[in-house]
């Protein structure tokens, strides 16, 4: 820990920033307002980084770490580490204060939103005569959103940065007598049509990815209860499948197929949020093309909805 408090003075002094010395307490600001206090004592040495957000704790053979709402302790005792992770409600044991007005961003929840395709001119890619196929049923193509973990970087009570991760699954319903596949022959991204005198009863293209998002976000209000908040998402594919519905001979036919379908694996989003109280809307632009470069139309997804489960 001692070396960690040598590298953040180094910091310090390169930076120019202003630091004061009281008795084994460091303390580095600018103006008036501290940014990291380091104490030294007898018992070992505490590292406060920007108003209680980050805290490190070096006491006899322990170390804890404080980031933000998360705190982890790690306790080395001869052969054996034990570590243990703190919750937020019990910080008070272990001498760390609780801020209820310090800043908490708006991604952990439930969201629930709309799809389509956009082309590189904005305008909705099943619009487009060669492009026809992708026409999609905007009333039935979801996104779900589970964003289950959420951290948050403030500069003030009531502006800062918001990170963490979540899980997206969309589905895209077909608005025409069609599906999508792979070409068998040059692999690009084709229609899939029917045989001859059966109609599709049901016809979607499902995708999930894991995503990680970076949003800047303001809080307003004499509550502090709106927010706008701009950034963006990145996205990791995990995986994808089409499914198919139709009659045949009276009987009812299924067909699942799982695919890559020249899915963009890494893609990330452009994002606006904005909510006053319990509504929270949300719109979000693809940056990157929904089908791998010359392996598919390219469409950009868009999506445009509301939380309906906040899990702050």
């Amino acid at each position: 820990m001692r070396r960690i408090s040598t590298i953040l003075l180094a910091i310090i002094v390169t930076l120019n920033l202003q630091a004061q010395e009281e008795s084994d307490t460091t303390s580095i600001g600018i103006g008036k307002k501290n940014i990291v206090t380091v104490t030294e004592d007898d018992n070992g040495t505490s590292v406060n980084i920007k108003e209680d957000f980050i805290i490190v704790d070096e006491i006899n053979d322990t170390v804890r770490v404080k980031l933000g709402n998360k705190a982890i302790s790690i306790t080395e005792d001869g052969n054996k580490t034990t570590v243990e992770i703190i919750d937020e409600k019990d910080f008070h044991k272990h001498g760390w204060r609780k801020n209820p007005n310090r800043f908490k961003g708006h991604w952990s929840g439930f969201e629930l939103g709309l799809n389509n395709w956009v082309d590189s001119e904005g305008r909705l890619a099943g619009t487009k005569p060669e492009n026809r196929f992708l026409d999609l049923n905007t009333g039935k193509s979801w996104e779900f959103d589970i964003n289950f973990m959420q951290f948050n970087l403030p500069f003030g009570k009531s502006v800062g940065l918001v990170t963490g991760m979540g899980s997206k699954w969309n589905n895209y319903w077909f608005d025409g007598n069609n599906n999508i596949m792979k070409d068998p022959v040059t692999g690009v991204i084709v229609p899939r049509y029917p045989p001859v005198g059966i109609s599709y009863d049901k016809t979607k293209l499902n995708t999930f990815y894991l995503t990680v998002p970076l949003i800047f976000e303001v809080h307003f209000g004499t509550r502090k209860n709106g927010f706008i908040g701009v950034g963006v998402i990145g996205d990791l594919k995990l995986c994808s499948n089409s499914k198919l519905r139709y009659y045949e001979g009276g009987s009812k036919q299924r067909e699942k197929a799982k695919s890559d379908f020249n899915l963009s694996p890494l893609r990330y989003h452009l994002t606006a949020r904005a909510g006053y109280r319990f509504i929270r809307l949300f719109a979000n632009y693809s940056m990157v093309p929904m089908f791998k470069s010359n392996m598919g139309p390219k469409v950009y997804p868009v999506t445009i909805g509301l939380t309906l489960i906040n899990f702050r």
